[in-house]
Parts: structure tokens; C-alpha cells; sequence
């Protein structure tokens, strides 16, 4: 058991320029870990298409030209060439919204999961919090109702504790997200 709250310090961050460097070192690394079952994915799928015209979740907007070819599987079809390349399947973490999940797991069911392993796809509903103004006063969607709306990604790891998804992290040995 944890006693106190420890220390925050400031992480430290590397120049692109020392990135690319030892790039190749950090690759090798990286598909060590994944090989290792120590990586998985997070993706933040909670919001829908409205700025691009649809009334659907966003990752299932169309942007093939000759063909059908629809965001979440673009996001997919990435995750695959990491699996190709380190030879082992990663879990992904989807958060969905209240709003999107059901069109969203709907999706990915019809789709057959773009091809990828639906036993490494996981989703977990965004928490909602309540809705306020600029000066902290609550706006109400009935005068006995609290208006909520979605945390924001900077809640995604909340939401996904409150999911249950940390048990698959734990249970997996994953150690990055």
C-alpha cells in the first residue's frame, strides 16, 4: 500500500532532433516491448462526425476515394503493420461515448473488427461530468436534472478504470499505453 502522495516532478522530454538520432535504437526497443505483450492502444473514439457532415461516429466517416475505406479502419490497418512488424497482437482500448457506443461496437462487429483480433479490442464508455460555466455555475437540462457532458480526453485513463479495463491491463502485463 502506497503511504502519501509521493513527489511530481517535470518528465523529461527529448528534441525531435535527439529522436531521430536513435531512431532505429528506439525502434528495435519498441517492437521488443510490444513483443513482450508490454504495449497496447488507446483510442479516443468518443466524438461523432458532425463537422464532417455525418451524424455517425466519427471513425466510422468514409474517406476512401476508389474504394470504401473508413477512419477506424485506417487506425486499424496502422495498428496490423505494428503487429506485422513485431509479430504480436496488441489490445486496444476504444473509448466510446454515452452518445456513439452502440453505433461504434455496432461497427467494428460488421466490420469484423477491420480484420484484427476482436479478443485485443476492448471498449469502455467516456464519463460524463457535469456541465458548467465559465464561473463554475451548473447549467441544468431540466430544472431537476444536471446537464453532463463528456470528461474530455484529459479523463480517459478515469474513464477507463471505471470501465473495468485496468484489470485487462494488469492481467496482461501491459506496461504502456
Amino acid at each position: 500500500e502506497l503511504s502519501g502522495r509521493g513527489e511530481i516532478t517535470p518528465l523529461k522530454a527529448l528534441e525531435i532532433s535527439e529522436i531521430q538520432k536513435r531512431e532505429k535504437e528506439y525502434h528495435v526497443i519498441g517492437l521488443e516491448q510490444i513483443r513482450a505483450g508490454k504495449v497496447a492502444a488507446v483510442l479516443l473514439a468518443g466524438g461523432m462526425g458532425t463537422r464532417l457532415g455525418s451524424d455517425a461516429p466519427k471513425g466510422m466517416y468514409n474517406v476512401g476515394i476508389s474504394r470504401d475505406l473508413y477512419i477506424f479502419e485506417c487506425l486499424i490497418n496502422n495498428i496490423k503493420d505494428v503487429t506485422k512488424a513485431s509479430g504480436n497482437s496488441i489490445h486496444l482500448f476504444v473509448m466510446t461515448s454515452d452518445r456513439n457506443n452502440d453505433a461504434t461496437v455496432g461497427f467494428f462487429k460488421e466490420k469484423n473488427y477491420f480484420g484484427y483480433d476482436p479478443d485485443y479490442v476492448h471498449f469502455f464508455i467516456q464519463d460524463m461530468a457535469p456541465a458548467s460555466d465559465h464561473n463554475g455555475k451548473v447549467y441544468l437540462e431540466e430544472k431537476w436534472k444536471i446537464s453532463t457532458s463528456p470528461n474530455g480526453n484529459g479523463g480517459w485513463y478515469s474513464s477507463m478504470a471505471k470501465g473495468g479495463m485496468l484489470d485487462i491491463v494488469k492481467d496482461n502485463g501491459i506496461e504502456w499505453l
